[in-house]
């Protein structure tokens, strides 16, 4: 289990585009892992690298402009420490200001918005 490893505040993570995006220390305490619905991604915080490092897909917000949404589906993902799901991590991020807004699961693939890259399937 990895941890955000904070610097002055932030944690960078370049995604397979090549920018760097930052979470902030007080988006992920104060909004992302204190949400009692999200407290889970304390230690599953690996995934969302993963998510943004290797995404399955980027898709472009429908109601927000710089905003992009980064999906990643996972079958070992632990909601509890006993229960295992199997769902999708969206990581919302804006491009312009570089920042990582917030993160949440669900066990659909996002429906809307436009794709901007997609991972090549083997299937």
């Amino acid at each position: 289990m990895i941890e955000p490893s904070f610097k002055n505040g932030e944690y960078a993570i370049t995604d397979n585009q090549g920018n760097e995006l930052i979470l902030s220390e007080r988006t992920w305490l104060q909004h992302i892992i204190k949400d009692k619905g999200r407290g889970y991604f304390k230690s599953q915080f690996s995934k969302i690298v993963q998510t943004i490092k290797a995404p399955d897909r980027i898709i472009g917000s429908e109601t927000e402009k710089n905003v992009v949404i980064y999906e990643r589906f996972f079958d070992d993902f632990y909601l509890t420490n006993t229960v295992l799901g199997r769902v999708y991590i969206f990581v919302f991020a804006n491009w312009k200001t570089k920042r990582i807004r917030t993160v949440y699961t669900n066990p659909r693939k996002r429906k809307k918005g436009e794709i901007i890259w997609e991972a090549q399937s083997s299937k």
